[in-house]
């Protein structure tokens, strides 16, 4: 996969989160500063990640396996802590300034003409998974939340694209209650933020949605309107397949999210995302899914 992203040339790579795994295997789990740091060196001295990020930019989001473990919130004294695991993160990747605790790891970068990126901090703030979902239950926290509606009014890029560690759209499987799509999960949270969105006509101002942690590619399309591409796992050994509106052990179990792509069989690959202006004015955005040996498997175009 690497090799095939390094391929097509592009001018940044963006990890949404899961870049190591420190809860696995179970037996070699990685609970100290030194076992932790060990799968960052152990993953990054591999040729091909030398090769690729020797040539282009890189941009990181956190999720749960590099934070603590699977499905992990800020609680319990199961090791590593919440405060070492942001620690070695910020140590590891490029993502604050280093010697600067206070600083935010979620940020948004103006791209270009037509593009502005937002980058969220989805472990940080969160409140406990199991608290009973409502207006106090939160990945966000407040004043993420508050950054996030105030710069993107701000925005006047033809394409706003939101990246998130975790999916606001989905389906995704009913056990879990980890993500804002999760029955028991922060629904409140997405619905209020889908509300807002709405409110400000951002469904029509090139707002757009993409999404790490689920192990499938696809794209979906909310209720309201607002569209999710899901990067899927980097490697066929980490991906499955994936839930589908309508399923009833999903979280979508009466089919309101229209799902116009997701992978039909379990691969690796890549999101792709191109952003070209167009010829007499306007841009567009090409959304392409590839599998790990560079196969194009679909492609959707956006334009303003």
């Amino acid at each position: 996969a690497l090799k095939s992203i390094l391929d097509l040339d592009p001018d940044y790579f963006i990890g949404t989160g899961d870049n190591v795994y420190y809860d696995h295997p179970v037996d070699l789990a990685a609970t100290t500063p030194e076992s932790m740091r060990k799968k960052w060196h152990e993953q990054f001295v591999q040729p091909r990640f030398v090769e690729l990020f020797a040539r282009i930019g890189t941009y990181w989001e956190k999720d749960d396996h590099d934070h603590r473990f699977n499905d992990n919130d800020n609680t319990g004294d199961r090791l590593p802590s919440s405060e070492l695991g942001t620690r070695i993160f910020r140590e590891q990747v490029p993502v604050v300034e280093p010697g600067k605790p206070d600083r935010v790891t979620y940020r948004t970068y103006r791209m270009s003409k037509d593009l502005q990126i937002w980058l969220l901090e989805g472990r940080d703030y969160r409140s406990p998974n199991r608290m009973e979902d409502g207006p106090q239950k939160t990945i966000w926290g407040l004043h993420q939340k508050e950054w996030l509606k105030r710069t993107l009014l701000e925005s006047d890029a033809a394409f706003k694209l939101i990246i998130s560690p975790t999916p606001l759209v989905g389906p995704d499987d009913a056990t879990k209650r980890d993500n804002h799509t999760n029955i028991g999960g922060f629904r409140h949270e997405a619905k209020e933020f889908f509300e807002w969105a709405l409110q400000n006509e951002m469904l029509d101002n090139g707002l757009y949605f993409v999404c790490g942690d689920r192990h499938w590619q696809y794209h979906s399309v909310h209720p309201a309107g607002f569209e999710e591409f899901s990067t899927g796992a980097l490697v066929d050994a980490n991906s499955r397949m994936g839930v589908n509106p309508g399923d009833p052990k999903g979280t979508d179990p009466e089919g309101k999210i229209q799902q116009p792509y997701t992978s039909t069989e379990p691969s690796g690959g890549f999101l792709n995302v191109r952003i070209q202006p167009e010829i007499g004015g306007g841009a567009r955005a090409e959304f392409r899914f590839y599998d790990e040996n560079g196969v194009l498997l679909y492609s959707v175009v956006k334009t303003r």
